[in-house]
């Protein structure tokens, strides 16, 4: 199954039985009816006896009464299979606004795009940060560095930001989500992250399993069908290379923290597929099947064409009752790279705390899809006095 979800007709009911209409029909069936029981009365019989006056009288109400009730049986029945329908119809919604709100349960997150630190500076409408003349931008603590560092130093940064919450979990699976050339380096990604993980959470049993980061929406798809209890921590990275001339996008990385039966968490819900012909239908069910009752606030982007925001920005804002804030990305974390969908998906659900559900939009390098996320942000941190 996938987006957009199959659109419902209405179901029309029968129109009720009025009175105004089949009165001069019950009237004219009744003058029939008297006619032809004077008309087939035997000559000679008389006509002021009993059997006269109940073949006049009976012959139109019985006439009137079979009639009516034909229509109305008729009627009964169209209107049962319309209520039938009906409820089938709203069985079937139900089923798929279950469909559409599967989703993963996140109880942190971590966000280390190169252009800041400052991830809560993206929660206004009009981001205050510095733009940059380069479009590839690279992380502070990383130049000069070597690939091996920059490995190093991330999942050690990733290990520390979680390890409070990791020490009290007993199995993890470690989702490592890489840019292409990352991937040539499995083995060694696998081993660096299982020895700073267990270093930082001694006792935890870490299990690692590699993935391209472009397959994330099938990925957060195939896990939301799934009933699955394990704990995993998902890390997407995008690094450069050792010995590349020219970079191809912006370096960064998001980790989620992701425990199915945690009480207070965000979610991102199942990830809509989508093209420019059925853009307008997916965003409105997005609107008011999976994010309902609640409206989007803010609608987030990376990696999207000119004809992407526009689409977006017609549709989304067609109700200005209903406004939703836009954040363009790219313009502030440079050119988008394998994972700057998940950035995008960790920055709005970090930056935008304790609100509503968010959209998240991104294309994958190379790709000619459109990648829609609903999700809703983490909880505020709890704070002690």
């Amino acid at each position: 199954m996938s987006w957009p979800i199959p659109v419902f007709l209405k179901i029309e009911y029968p129109k009720p039985i009025s009175l105004r209409v089949w009165l001069p029909s019950l009237v004219a069936i009744a003058s029939c009816a008297v006619t032809a029981v004077v008309l087939v009365w035997p000559h000679g019989k008389p006509t002021d006896a009993y059997p006269f006056w109940s073949a006049l009288i009976g012959a139109p109400l019985g006439a009137c009464m079979l009639t009516f009730g034909v229509r109305w049986c008729l009627w009964r029945r169209e209107q049962t299979d319309a209520e039938v329908a009906e409820g089938e119809q709203l069985r079937l919604r139900d089923l798929w606004r279950r469909w559409t709100r599967r989703h993963l349960r996140v109880v942190d997150i971590a966000t280390f795009p190169a252009a800041t630190n400052e991830i809560t500076r993206f929660a206004s409408e009009k981001i205050d940060l510095p733009t940059s003349t380069d479009r590839n931008i690279g992380f502070e603590w990383a130049k000069g560095r070597s690939a091996v560092f920059r490995r190093i130093r991330l999942l050690r940064l990733v290990a520390m930001r979680f390890a409070e919450v990791l020490q009290n979990q007993r199995d993890v699976i470690v989702t490592l989500m890489l840019d292409d050339e990352s991937l040539k380096q499995t083995d060694v990604w696998n081993r660096r992250a299982m020895r700073m993980l267990g270093c930082m959470a001694p006792g935890v049993k870490f299990r690692v399993e590699t993935q391209a980061a472009t397959n994330g929406a099938r990925w957060i798809t195939q896990l939301a069908d799934r009933i699955d209890p394990a704990t995993r921590l998902v890390i997407a990275a995008q690094l450069w290379a050792d010995g590349e001339e020219e970079h191809k996008f912006s370096e960064g990385a998001a980790a989620f923290l992701i425990v199915p039966d945690a009480s207070k968490a965000g979610a991102i819900w199942r990830p809509m597929i989508s093209d420019r012909d059925t853009l307008e239908t997916g965003l409105s069910q997005i609107k008011k099947i999976q994010t309902s009752p609640s409206q989007l606030t803010d609608v987030w982007s990376a990696g999207c064409e000119y004809s992407d925001s526009s689409a977006l920005r017609s549709i989304l804002k067609k109700n200005p009752k209903d406004p939703v804030s836009e954040h363009l990305l790219d313009e502030f974390l440079g050119n988008p790279g394998p994972a700057s969908g998940w950035i995008a998906m960790a920055i709005a659900m970090e930056a935008m705390r304790g609100a509503g559900p968010q959209l998240v939009a991104w294309r994958e390098p190379n790709s000619e899809s459109l990648y829609l996320c609903a999700i809703s942000p983490v909880p505020q941190k709890e704070t002690t006095v």
